[in-house]
């Protein structure tokens, strides 16, 4: 049967003893806008991509030049990899893809995934609160020793969830998912609160001002919106009401 994925190492080198972070798209986009956002600022660099059958003909141009959909970066000086893409996929294949993923890692030494994600609560509260899902107790010690609400009971679904499954399967390697409060499709703020919830378990020194900002404008152009649509329906049930039924004779 052929190999539907495929984890191309254009720059090859010793990943024992790191993080691999990861940001497929998810609920509110969490995981992608978080992990851009991560790469960026503390300057990572290309160390691979992920090539697969199933990923959709579609590729963004940045920086005048093509760019993977599913790219792979590193940081030496902290000891961090991210696997980052902006395709979203198929449910078929997440299975598949997130044991490409947990393989490769646990081959090259790395000892911890951490995914992003977003997830919907009846708690409309403490936005700022993340709430974690661990594979095995050492995991489920670390997200309380950092203050994360642990998920006890509940659903959950996606490349995330599968490479947690995979984890339960490696005694090498832990790791865990931390899920940041969603209420829009691109949740801007949910990304920026797993962003420093990250960066105190990973001691990193990252500002997330720039994605508060774009939080704020996000939210201010929906609110602005729901207010027109709100402005729209009273003035068409005011129209409604006024209205007598024409009459023909």
């Amino acid at each position: 049967m052929k190999n539907l994925i495929k984890i191309v190492e254009e720059k090859p080198m010793d990943l024992t003893g790191y993080t691999l972070v990861e940001g497929f798209p998810g609920l509110g986009l969490v995981g992608t806008i978080a992990a851009n956002y991560l790469v960026e600022k503390l300057k990572f660099d290309i160390y691979g991509h992920i090539e697969s059958d199933f990923f959709l003909p579609i590729v963004r141009i940045h920086n005048g030049k093509p760019r993977q959909p599913s790219t792979i970066y590193v940081n030496q000086e902290h000891k961090i990899v991210v696997v980052y893409s902006e395709q979203i996929i198929p449910k078929t294949y997440t299975q598949e893809l997130a044991k490409a993923i947990v393989d490769w890692a646990e081959k090259r030494g790395i000892n911890r995934i951490i995914s992003l994600e977003g997830v919907y609560t009846q708690d409309k509260s403490n936005a700022e609160d993340i709430y974690g899902i661990a594979c095995n107790d050492k995991a489920k010690e670390e997200l309380q020793k950092y203050g994360v609400k642990l998920v006890e009971e509940g659903v959950t679904s996606g490349v995330s969830s599968m490479i947690l499954l995979e984890l339960l399967k490696k005694e090498t390697i832990t790791g865990y998912c931390l899920l940041g409060k969603v209420s829009v499709i691109e949740d801007y703020r949910s990304a920026a609160m797993c962003l420093e919830k990250l960066a105190s378990i990973l001691n990193l020194n990252i500002d997330t001002q720039p994605l508060l900002k774009e939080a704020k404008r996000v939210e201010s152009l929906l609110t602005r919106q729901m207010q027109e649509l709100k402005e729209v329906h009273n003035n068409v049930r005011k129209f409604e009401e006024s209205s007598h039924p024409l009459m023909y004779t």
